[in-house]
């Protein structure tokens, strides 16, 4: 089969769910199909390359907002570790008409639809010119997605593989406009042939008579994202303390959904008993808890900003524990946590909700202690901390256990859906 996955920017350094794609279309055209990943590059040329057996379409939008967003990803990627939370400031004193094409990108002034226009109209160019037999359409904000999904109807069989929720949100932000939401995703589920979505959102789906018409062409499955760990050349962000347990986060922290507090306040009994415990969080945080914990505890926490995938894997893997704090929202589950068990390293799960999303997964893993973030059982979560550190799992002990959350499988799913399609 000849296979087109349309996604979103394919810009150097492109983004960890556009590579999962690039990496499942690797493991498609291994069993033998053509396969092609195409999306839009803010770089001046566009360029069609051949990467693992795939082949790369990078278009240009010809967009000022995009060529912006390519001169601060740059700029801010050679500032280097720890720096990309001050480059946006740098950014505008040395590029203020990119830093002003930005401004209003980000802003509620801009319309996102004539970017989805140029973008459709160029993958049924495509289409068209390639001869596909089918396009999956991944990982693209909605206006991207609709307009393709029209452009194509009728022209080729489309999937729709999409893990993000438009239409059943949670968050506040959202809530005013649900049913406008709501509205315009159904629309889009009528013009796909089949959808890809994750067990959490079909979950959901199937209990809104809004979706029940789509659950014959619905497909639940995991974030690809169990793989063996990558080698690196790259060196820990943090020196690790051999007397102490080292316990590492990894991600986005922000109090409206994702917040350490009761967490940090379970682990400050724990310091004040005694334990040599040393936390470590690494990613953006715009929680307005943490900075006063480490100023209350400089000697057992400390942050550092988001650095790169390399590094960031690098030093997870110096880590004793992994450390998830769950969602609030009930349709997400966050994908490092994939990445956690691939490691095959102790993992603390924080659990913020009731009907967490992400239990399901803990409790299949061996080496998981799951903390109730609203009842946390403090005794317990110190003799964990204690006894696990040092203990680890195999891969392919891993790889057993969550067989469904590996590309393999995904890649078998995909075959066997866009051959029904056809």
């Amino acid at each position: 089969m000849k296979i087109l996955f349309a996604t979103g920017k394919l810009n150097a350094g492109f983004s960890a769910t556009n590579k999962i794609i690039s990496q499942l279309a690797a493991e498609l055209a291994a069993k033998g199909h053509s396969c092609t990943v195409c999306g839009l590059a803010a770089d001046c040329k566009e360029n069609i390359t051949v990467e693992k057996g795939v082949t790369m379409a990078r278009l240009n939008s010809n967009l000022a907002v995009d060529k912006a967003q390519l001169c601060f990803d740059s700029y801010s990627a050679s500032l280097g570790g720890n720096a990309r939370s001050t480059a946006r400031r740098r950014f505008m004193l040395r590029h203020p008409v990119h830093a002003a094409a930005l401004a209003y990108r980000y802003s509620e002034f801009f319309d996102s639809t004539k970017r989805a226009e140029i973008y459709a109209r160029r993958i049924k160019e495509l289409v068209l010119r390639e001869k596909f037999d089918a396009a999956v359409i991944s990982y693209l904000p909605f206006d991207e997605a609709m307009h393709t999904a029209k452009t194509l109807s009728g022209i080729v069989p489309v999937c729709l593989y999409q893990a993000d929720p438009w239409g059943l949100h949670r968050e506040e932000k959202f809530a005013k406009d649900a049913q406008l939401h709501i509205q315009q995703e159904t629309e889009l589920f009528c013009l796909a042939d089949h959808i890809i979505t994750t067990p959490a959102l079909y979950r959901l789906y199937l209990q809104d008579e809004n979706y029940k018409p789509f659950a014959d062409k619905m497909t639940a499955m995991n974030f690809p994202n169990i793989r063996p760990p990558q080698q690196s050349n790259e060196e820990s962000i943090f020196d690790f303390d051999a007397d102490a347990v080292n316990l590492l986060f990894c991600g986005l922290l922000e109090d409206e959904y994702r917040s350490p507090g009761l967490f940090l306040q379970t682990a400050a009994g724990l310091i004040d008993g005694g334990l040599p415990l040393k936390i470590y969080f690494l990613g953006t945080s715009t929680s307005k808890e943490l900075m006063p914990f480490i100023r209350k505890y400089p000697q057992n926490v400390v942050h550092h900003q988001a650095v790169s995938l390399d590094k960031a894997v690098a030093t997870m893997k110096k880590a004793d524990i992994l450390l998830n704090i769950s969602n609030t929202l009930d349709n997400q589950v966050p994908s490092k946590i994939f990445d956690y068990f691939s490691l095959g390293k102790p993992v603390i799960n924080v659990q913020k909700i009731e009907n967490c999303p992400s239990r399901e997964y803990f409790d299949r893993y061996p080496l998981a202690f799951t903390l109730c973030d609203r009842v946390p059982d403090t005794a317990a979560l110190e003799d964990f901390l204690l006894s696990a550190k040092g203990k680890t799992i195999d891969f392919d002990t891993v790889s057993q256990l969550f067989y469904d959350a590996t590309l393999e499988y995904a890649a078998e799913k995909c075959e066997s859906i866009v051959t029904d399609i056809l």
